[in-house]
């Protein structure tokens, strides 16, 4: 049975706070109660379980009774999700059609101002913001980017669209060179399905991550939490285009490149994905 911490983990990909997934899944596992009850055996204050329940009836995940007391009927799992789904697309939608004329009426308020060769750094925090900004990196390159992360990292990568960014930056000519600790053969195939030009193992400097593009741009954090939990706001990348830094790090990663071995069960499952 899949475990409780886990499963509320990931309904928060599903814009559900904890309170919400421990109401959904308590009523899929006792079946329809009233409100009192449900705060009674959850242990929640009635207040709060109240303001969840309405939200989880607003996103189609429970269904209400006109009777008094009223009663909380939990949707069947593959039918709320996919009801959170829908609504997801059609928000994606709506800015997909508002974002061309809103990028011209935002550039016509802009104050013009001189362009400058100075580097620059920032600090990408969450990460969302993150595995998008890996993608961005991947889909705007025709070179060669190496990805310097531990296993998890990798696990997570593999639920993103980072994939799909892969396959177009090889399309356009570029390699996507991986270097991971990974130590379970189990974990090769999903990685393998990224789509990596080259996949090695080697001993990484530290439980952090790299993604560097050659004169172009870094990626960088210190260590991180290897939990599958998507929405950590914890953790965070320096990101910069200093040529210096990127130079730096190209160097080492190349450097590590040379040391790793590839693993010929990722070798295989690396050429039938490409294929």
């Amino acid at each position: 049975m899949q475990d409780k911490n886990e499963l509320i983990t990931m309904l928060k990909h599903f814009d559900l706070e904890e309170i919400d997934s421990k109401i959904y899944i308590g009523l899929l596992q006792v079946g329809p109660l009233s409100v009192g009850n449900i705060a009674a055996k959850l242990e929640i204050e009635r207040g709060k379980a109240y303001r969840s329940l309405e939200k989880l009836r607003s996103i189609g995940l429970i269904t209400t009774t006109l009777t008094n007391p009223i009663i909380c009927k939990p949707i069947e799992p593959k039918e709320a999700l996919t009801n959170i789904i829908s609504r997801k697309e059609n928000e994606f939608i709506t800015m997909q059609k508002l974002a061309s004329k809103l990028a011209v009426d935002l550039k016509d308020i802009t104050r013009k101002q001189t362009m400058s060769d100075t580097p620059t750094v920032s600090i990408i925090q969450g990460r969302h913001n993150i595995y998008s900004r890996i993608g961005k990196m991947l889909q705007e390159s025709a070179g060669i980017i190496y990805m310097v992360t531990t296993e998890k990292d990798l696990l997570r990568m593999y639920h993103t669209a980072i994939p799909e960014k892969i396959k177009i930056c090889k399309n356009k000519g570029g390699q996507i060179r991986i270097i991971t600790d990974i130590d379970d053969p189990n974990t090769f195939s999903i990685i393998a399905k990224l789509g990596a030009s080259e996949i090695r193992i080697g001993k990484l400097p530290s439980k952090s991550r790299m993604i560097v593009e050659d004169q172009k741009r870094v990626l960088m954090s210190g260590g991180f939490s290897e939990t599958m939990d998507m929405n950590d706001d914890n953790d965070s990348v320096l990101d910069s285009n200093s040529i210096e830094m990127t130079n730096n790090m190209y160097s080492l990663c190349e450097h590590l490149w040379k040391r790793s071995k590839e693993v010929e069960p990722v070798k295989k499952i690396a050429k039938q994905v490409s294929h």
